[in-house]
């Protein structure tokens, strides 16, 4: 909306600016000696006055030609139809409106275009439409303009120039061996550095932005933000020399992927992505993984969406993609991190089970050993008792005792040399530890050396067990018996 000079009343009309020379030739308005007063009245003006006084002015009908960029359900058989300029004008940021269709007035053009009309059908054509505007005030967003279609006067033909125009590019393309299309495709590992040639103002940046901005503040991905025209007679221009600086990004850098992004508008306006300068600008520079997001659902797919390795069909959707590829590497990342812990478990328990192993092994040795060595301990224990007790046996009868086990023959130890031995530091267990002599074919306890001579198998009771000995005559000056 312009700006105005408000005046006193209602009623008086605006007083032209007197032009006046500037120091670099230019012309400015400079006030007169009535400016200040008007200057003054619009100073103190209450806010609720220039409301009042724009909600007069934009009350009214009027006669407009526009492209619809879209039109969506809005309520029961109501339409939200989105406009913007019938032809494409060099501009960054093109003119939008939005208004609405009710359904009283969408009856009665259904009325004079026929039943089956649907103002989806009006995607993409050039309309003439009467528009009633107002002043709307919206809350927490201050005022703004509402339009309502009252009327529909003519719909355009959709063009059949920018298919022509496409088919002529890829054909052309396809003759000079540019590779292209789906088969440019590679999935990237690791999704680092990503090209948007994009226009610097307007919805589509911001749509983009939003969702890949977390992902840019959170260090995972780096944004390289390239500007660009879409429109007008620059925009092919501007594409070239968009695709020529991803080119450059693509040396310096080695891009994940590349998004290429605009709004919605009519089919006129896309006509520079058509353009053979612009599409072939596109191949040679042999961007990886170029992906488009151009204008909407409805629009026609332009050559550059054929030259991209993936067309979507929205910027935002262009954007997702992206975001998914991000979180893709990142669930592969986790995965492969899953893997590799499952692996080193897996080693760690497998050495573990190695090591209880041969720990086990050298358990079992080392209670082998100990049960051996017990054994030998033993033995020599027995041993010693018996040696001790044939001893104590042979001084009581005067006669040499053998062990039937055929141990080494203890000799007759006099009873005061056994004593001594005793003091010596022999163990005093060993010499008391014959608590009784039987006979073992009778079972006559013996308890003296002659009962001991007239037996043949004796019974040696100790403490801990019985020991068997045998009596046998030797060829001595004194008779003996060997025990076993």
């Amino acid at each position: 909306m312009r700006h105005h000079r408000f005046h006193h009343g209602p009623d008086t009309p605006p007083r032209p600016p007197r032009p006046a020379s500037l120091p670099d030739g230019g012309l400015r308005s400079l006030p007169d000696a009535g400016d200040a007063v008007h200057s003054e009245a619009a100073v103190v003006g209450e806010l609720r006055d220039l409301i009042g006084w724009l909600r007069q002015r934009l009350r009214g009908e009027h006669t407009v030609r526009a492209s619809v960029l879209t039109a969506e359900p809005n309520g029961q058989d109501g339409y939200l139809i989105l406009l913007g300029e019938a032809e494409a004008r060099l501009t960054n940021d093109p003119p939008r409106l939005k208004a609405r269709l009710d359904s009283a007035e969408l009856a009665q053009i259904r009325t004079e275009y026929g039943p089956d009309f649907d103002p989806a059908g009006l995607v993409n054509r050039t309309v003439t439409l009467t528009l009633r505007t107002s002043l709307r005030q919206r809350f927490g967003r201050g005022a703004g303009v509402q339009a309502k279609v009252i009327g529909l006067l003519s719909i355009g033909q959709v063009p059949l120039e920018a298919d022509l125009d496409r088919e002529r590019t890829l054909q052309r393309l396809r003759l000079e061996g540019r590779r292209f299309g789906p088969e440019t495709w590679s999935e990237p590992q690791d999704p680092r550095h990503i090209a948007l040639v994009v226009s610097e103002h307007g919805e589509v940046r911001r749509d983009v932005e939003h969702v890949l901005q977390p992902l840019e503040d959170a260090g995972l991905i780096r944004i390289h933000r390239v500007w660009a025209i879409f429109e007008g007679a620059g925009a092919e221009r501007s594409l070239i020399e968009a695709f020529a600086r991803v080119a450059g990004l693509q040396r310096e850098y080695r891009l994940s992927a590349t998004l290429v992004c605009r709004g919605g508008g009519p089919v006129e306006a896309f006509r520079p992505l058509n353009a053979f300068g612009a599409a072939n600008a596109a191949a040679r520079a042999e961007v990886p993984n170029l992906i488009t997001g151009l204008g909407h659902a409805g629009t026609p797919r332009t050559a550059l969406d054929a030259v991209a390795a993936r067309s979507e069909p929205t910027p935002t959707a262009a954007a997702m993609l992206v975001r998914h590829l991000v979180e893709r590497t990142g669930a592969q990342a986790e995965r492969a991190l899953a893997d590799l812990d499952a692996a080193i478990e897996a080693e760690l328990e497998a050495a573990g089970r190695v090591d209880l192993a041969r720990a086990g092994a050298a358990f079992d040795r080392a209670l082998l050993d100990l049960a051996d060595q017990a054994d030998d301990r033993l033995r020599q224990l027995g041993q010693a008792v018996e040696r001790s007790l044939l001893a104590n046996l042979a001084a009581a009868t005067g006669v040499s005792a053998k062990s039937a086990s055929g141990a080494d023959t203890a000799e007759t130890t006099p009873l005061d040399q056994a004593d001594a031995l005793d003091e010596e530091g022999d163990d005093d267990l060993l010499s008391e530890a014959l608590t009784l002599v039987i006979a073992a074919e009778t079972g006559r306890v013996v308890t003296t050396a002659e009962q001991a001579r007239a037996e043949t198998d004796l019974l040696l009771h100790f403490p801990d067990g019985v020991v068997p000995a045998q009596v046998e005559p030797r060829n001595t000056v004194i008779p003996s018996a060997t025990t076993h």
